[in-house]
């Protein structure tokens, strides 16, 4: 690009081209240069799940089979985490029909990329088998192409979360966290939230539920105080962030709730709510609210969370980068795997 432009350059000057319409045109040329090295270096992250002992299975683009999958492709075993469906293995001749649209990754046997867990690490690993999970494409689903990747070194043990964040190799170090230093990084705390800071987040939700729900919810709701689920981690600055599901059970049937809310909080410079998650369901939190199921530092100061959710009819793992006021459809979305009718 860099000679391409010096040639147009030879080219204005032998055609005596008026200086205003040569500084015009070197203009368009340096913002065509400037965005073809940003589209090249453009970071990508996709979610991973524990596949076994020291694998992953990750899933890089979403496709359209059309009941093309070889009838001879060998099921695989299921993944030792919940939320990446069935996969078959899938020789490299038919994934490369996948691979050609522009924002298409071009993953191969041998390929190496890095893996990070939550706990400061970048692990290298190397893509060991190519996959395909194949889903209800006549609804509107989309199937997927992806990979398995084993860890390099024998001495990196996967971390037990399950969930992690895949992105090309890096050989140059970023400033994710190394073990063992001082530095702080982006992660789920494993450490009980005192009592009286609960009782301040159940006193705040009830609040919230209060402006929220319907008068016959809001009836039955004050009839009990929330049970909470309470998840505590930092973001990449190190400060310290909740998220938090309430339910307020339902007296009159035993499995359903009257009410469910699920909310971001920070206790800086007080305790309060930063963002709300809502159901339309009303079982209960741990079937009906997004779960959170991992927290990891993406570098240069971003914060990504892993998700689960689920609807009526769907179901989804959402790689999203965590945004301060902002709830989980309005957060942006870096990876995503799921279906729905």
């Amino acid at each position: 690009m860099i000679n391409g432009a010096v040639s147009c350059v030879s080219v204005l000057l032998l055609c005596k081209v008026s200086p205003v319409r040569a500084f015009t045109f070197m203009t368009v040329i340096a913002f065509l240069y400037i965005s073809a090295v940003g589209q090249t270096a453009r970071e990508r992250f996709w979610l991973a799940g524990r596949y076994d002992g020291n694998r992953v299975l990750v899933y890089f683009q979403g496709v359209k089979f059309k009941h093309t999958i070889p009838p001879n492709a060998r099921r695989l075993p299921d993944a030792v985490v919940d939320g990446f469906f069935d996969q078959v293995e899938l020789p490299a001749d038919y994934i490369a029909h996948f691979q050609k649209g522009p924002d298409a990754e071009h993953f191969a046997m041998g390929d190496q990329y890095d893996l990070l867990m939550g706990d400061g690490r970048a692990v290298p690993v190397t893509v060991s088998a190519l996959l395909g999970s194949e889903s209800d494409e006549d609804v509107g689903n989309d199937s997927s192409i992806g990979a398995i990747a084993t860890v390099n070194n024998r001495n990196d043990l996967l971390s037990s979360r399950g969930y992690y964040l895949l992105r090309r190799h890096q050989n140059v170090p970023d400033d994710i966290a190394k073990p063992g230093s001082d530095q702080v990084f982006a992660s789920l705390v494993d450490e009980p939230v005192r009592s009286d800071i609960q009782n301040r987040m159940a006193s705040l939700l009830t609040d919230r539920m209060k402006t929220m729900a319907d008068a016959d919810q809001r009836r039955e709701a004050e009839r009990v105080p929330p049970a909470l689920a309470v998840q505590p981690f930092r973001v990449a600055d190190g400060s310290l962030r909740y998220y938090v599901r309430a339910q307020w059970k339902s007296l009159g049937k035993k499995d359903d709730s009257s009410y469910l809310l699920a909310a971001w909080m920070t206790s800086q410079p007080a305790l309060h709510i930063l963002a709300v998650e809502t159901t339309t369901a009303n079982y209960g939190f741990e079937s009906d609210l997004p779960k959170l199921l991992n927290v990891v530092d993406l570098g240069r100061g971003r914060t990504a969370i892993i998700v689960s959710s689920k609807g009526i009819d769907s179901r989804s793992l959402d790689l999203m980068e965590y945004r301060d006021g902002l709830s989980l459809r309005h957060m942006p979305s870096l990876d995503s795997v799921g279906c729905g009718e």
